[in-house]
């Protein structure tokens, strides 16, 4: 699929997809000095993982706390939305922002658990479809695009109760050669390979009340978008690459909480 189809994809869903959020870009009010900067999304998750102010607002972590964070919490979410400054290199602070969204995915998943979150997932894919979606858009609307998703990033890391970033859980030192034929050739041949967030392309959805799935084309899934990343902002670490590595090797199904 190709630049252009993921685009008017893209667009299509967000003209159908006009919710609540848009007023916060809509109105300017919402827009103001927050206590604190940063023109780091990651030095902000980081922060915001450790302020004891988000401590036990909701009972479960899950998508459902979200209308009750905006609900009861407004002015906290909108801090740190306000937090982030986009001012002297917006180029380099979008990919820190994608690389962080790969942190987000990957690096808040134990071991142990191997559980990767659904929601989380569709902070690193929904990055992707920024960066598509950049070139085609009036220069003027950039920074609403972006800051949208910025605020999509906090609501969703909020409501899952701000797993911590564990850099340790990604180690391109033991790369042992792999590669991105390694990942796809896992991808596709491992027992996840009919799985569509996995390795396909799509956009699952879960039917809260049914249970039942639907499947649509949507935008790039986990593989893809990290190796997407690579491709745009080069990869000299391998840090992009061993972060696939280590999806591919510990992925063992969706979490939804």
């Amino acid at each position: 699929m190709n630049s252009q189809v993921i685009a008017t994809e893209a667009l299509a869903m967000a003209a159908t997809q006009y919710n609540f959020f848009h007023k916060y870009l809509d109105e300017p009010a919402y827009t103001k000095p927050a206590p604190f900067l940063s023109t780091s999304t990651r030095e902000l998750l980081d922060r915001l993982a450790e302020d004891n102010r988000f401590d036990g607002l909701f009972d479960s972590p899950g998508y459902d706390n979200v209308g009750r964070l905006f609900q009861e919490h407004e002015h906290l979410v909108l801090e740190y939305w306000n937090a982030w400054t986009i001012e002297d290199d917006p180029l380099s602070q979008f990919r820190e922002s994608q690389e962080a969204a790969v942190a987000l995915f990957v690096e808040t998943v134990s071991p142990e658990s191997a559980g990767y979150n659904f929601f989380l997932v569709h902070l690193l894919t929904t990055s992707h479809a920024v960066r598509i979606l950049l070139p085609f858009t009036p220069q003027q609307f950039h920074m609403s695009l972006v800051r949208e998703w910025w605020l999509l990033v906090l609501v969703i890391y909020i409501c899952l109760f701000r797993p911590k970033i564990n850099p340790t859980v990604v180690d391109p030192s033991k790369l042992d050669g792999r590669t991105w034929d390694y990942v796809e050739h896992k991808a596709l041949n491992s027992k996840w390979a009919t799985d569509a967030h996995f390795v396909k392309g799509k956009w699952l959805e879960i039917g809260v009340m049914t249970g039942q799935s639907v499947v649509a084309d949507y935008c790039a899934v986990a593989i893809r978008a990290m190796k997407e990343a690579a491709r745009t902002w080069g990869d000299e670490d391998q840090r992009y690459l061993a972060s696939a590595v280590t999806f591919a090797d510990m992925f063992d199904g969706w979490s939804f909480a």
